[in-house]
Parts: structure tokens; C-alpha cells; sequence
């Protein structure tokens, strides 16, 4: 477990970082913009999780199934493994779909 705590912290800081703080930040801290973006890697994040847990059950019903059996060994790492990734899916979202702040338009007059 510690010997992946620090990879998990560089990679979440280098994901906020590149987000800058999308997710972190108050509703009232960000622009229409953000908000917006923010909204989008939300539902973004919940529809896939939503397939995520659906497909988690049907594998182990499949697997149940298959052995004639309920899977007792393997109900709890994959529970615990879904909730991890519910945990961090809006963060791992908001990582793929971060775009570039949008440039200011220098050609109007001030």
C-alpha cells in the first residue's frame, strides 16, 4: 500500500494540476466556462459509472452462474475495486477532457 501512495499522489496532483483545480474549487470560485466544463465531467462521470456498475453486476452474476455458485471470493475486490474507481472517476474525466484555457483575444480595442 505505501509503495503506491506516492505514485497515486504525483498522479492526482499532476491531474488537479492539469484541471486546475476543476474539481476542487467552489461553484462561486469559477467562471460560466468552468462551470459548464465542471457539469459536463460530472455527468460525464456518472454515466460511466453507471455502465461500470452494471456491467460489476453482470459479471458477477455471470460468474456465479458459470460455477453454480455465489462468487463469495471475488465480491469483495471487486466491490471495493468499484468503489474506488466511483471515488475517482469525476477526477480521471475531468483529466481526459481538460482543454487549454481559451486565449484572450488581444485585437480588441481596449
Amino acid at each position: 500500500m505505501v509503495v503506491l501512495l506516492l505514485p497515486w499522489v504525483i498522479a492526482t496532483g499532476a491531474i488537479n494540476g492539469a484541471t486546475r483545480g476543476l474539481l476542487e474549487l467552489r461553484e462561486r470560485a469559477l467562471d460560466e466556462r468552468q462551470q459548464g466544463e465542471r457539469r459536463r465531467v460530472l455527468a460525464r462521470a456518472h454515466r460511466t459509472m453507471t455502465l461500470l456498475l452494471a456491467g460489476t453486476a453482470a459479471t458477477l452474476l455471470i460468474v456465479g452462474a458459470a460455477d453454480g455458485d455465489a462468487p463469495r471470493a471475488y465480491a469483495a475486490p471487486v466491490v471495493i475495486t468499484v468503489l474506488v474507481a466511483h471515488w475517482l472517476m469525476p477526477l480521471w474525466v475531468a483529466g481526459l477532457m481538460a482543454q487549454d484555457e481559451p486565449a484572450e483575444d488581444e485585437s480588441l480595442p481596449i
